[in-house]
């Protein structure tokens, strides 16, 4: 299964000073993202669902089936539905 990593600094226009990259500058769309999934770890609450899934093996198991199935040709749409 080939995996697409979306927050790639080559996704984004580089700001360079002197030849050396200093700066990425993100659209307003993909910056409200990060900022939601930042928000979201920050605040994070353990839940007792998470440590009964870990210590399971059916996280195993979904993490195992997800990898056999072919890529999504549209990922980031897919995404976005979520």
């Amino acid at each position: 299964m080939a995996e697409t990593t979306f927050w790639i600094r080559d996704r984004f226009p580089v700001l360079y000073e002197s030849g050396e990259a200093k700066a990425v500058l993100v659209d307003i769309t993909s910056f409200a993202q990060m900022e939601l999934i930042m928000d979201n770890l920050v605040n994070r609450e353990e839940e007792p669902e998470d440590a009964i899934l870990a210590a399971s093996a059916v996280l195993q198991r979904l993490v195992a089936q997800a990898r056999q199935e072919p890529p999504s040709p549209d990922w980031e749409r897919d995404l976005d539905e979520l």
